[in-house]
């Protein structure tokens, strides 16, 4: 699994190609949604945003997060919170 950052950020974060790091969701709804294990790889994106692939991610998306007319779940949008992964602590 991996996860696309911007060098930037990257450089920000103490990041380098191939670290592993964890995304949480930054929902505040009592609900846990973590993905660990995604390697960082540089990538070409605005300062501030991660992209990645589904279904990988699907767990951090509330159930609560929809579209408000077509009530499809927003998955390319979700505000996430990144974290060095313990594996790459250790």
């Amino acid at each position: 699994m991996v996860l696309f950052m911007a060098p930037s950020d990257m450089e920000r974060h103490g990041l380098a190609q191939g670290d592993l790091v964890a995304l949480r969701c930054a929902a505040e709804d009592g609900v846990a949604r973590r993905v660990d294990g995604l390697a960082v790889v540089p990538y070409d994106l605005p300062q501030g945003c991660v992209a990645g692939y589904y279904p990988e991610l699907n767990p951090l998306i509330p159930l609560w997060h929809h579209a408000k007319e077509s009530k499809v779940p927003a998955a390319k949008s979700i505000d996430v919170l990144v974290e060095r992964s313990a594996a790459s602590m250790g």
